[in-house]
Parts: structure tokens; sequence; C-alpha cells
């Protein structure tokens, strides 16, 4: 087990985390405080988040060897370009359905939670997560 890839892992789960609370909060401002301003606020956040993934990832990445980080960058690459598009278009619609396939059903992974269990899975099967540890120098 490489601690690089232990840290790349850590590293995601956060950032899906962080999404799944960002994406909370602008239910909430919409449903519950009727703030259509900070719902669309939020679902901009998620959206720099998402385009921002791979640069997020990045530092945590550069012990990996090549095969892997490049299987890492191609899966999260997707993810930022809808994300990019989902921006320039400005659309609420849009930055809201990141993430989420047409036949989602509430509770399920979306498919950036799935793409870190595949990922997780099939580099780091039984293993239990240790928190993040900095990226390295260099």
């Amino acid at each position: 087990m490489s601690q690089d890839i232990v840290n790349a892992v850590n590293a995601l789960q956060k950032v899906a985390q962080r999404i799944r609370r960002i994406e909370q909060e602008a239910r909430e401002a919409l449903f519950e405080k009727d703030d259509p301003v900070t719902h669309r606020k939020k679902l901009e956040q998620k959206t720099i988040i998402l385009m921002e993934l791979p640069d997020l990832v990045g530092p945590y990445c550069q012990g990996l060897d090549k095969a892997t980080r490049s299987e890492l960058e191609k899966g999260l690459d997707p993810f930022a370009i809808s994300a990019e598009r989902a921006s320039d278009l400005a659309s609420i619609f849009y930055m809201n359905a990141l993430l989420y396939p047409e036949d989602y059903k509430e509770g399920d992974p979306n498919d950036l939670e799935r793409f870190i269990d595949r990922f997780r899975a099939k580099y780091l099967p039984d293993v239990t997560i240790p928190a993040l540890q900095p990226p390295a120098k260099g």
C-alpha cells in the first residue's frame, strides 16, 4: 500500500464530503429560508470546487506511479470539464445536476463518490483510511 494513494483517496473523500455539505446548505437556503441568492452562491461554490478538483488533489498525487496518477487524473477531468460547462452557462439547473445521473435516487452515491469507491476498491481494498497527511513538498 502506498501512503500516496491513501492520501489521494483521503483528499478526494474530504472534497466529496465538502460538496455534500454545500449541497445541503443550498437546499436549506432555497427550501427552508426561501433564499435563492444563497442557493445560487452555494451551487456556484460546488461548481468551482469541481472545476478545481484536479488541482485540489494534484499535490497528493506526486508520489503515485505514472499509470496510477494518469488513471486518477483521467477520472477527475470529466468532473472539472462538466463543472466548467455549468459555470460558463451560469445554469442553476446544470450546477445542481453536476455529479448526478438522470436515474439518481436520493441516498445513492453520486458520480464522484462512485469514482472514489472504484478507485479505492482497486488500490486500497480492505484498508481503513487514516487522517489526511499534508502533501509532499516538491
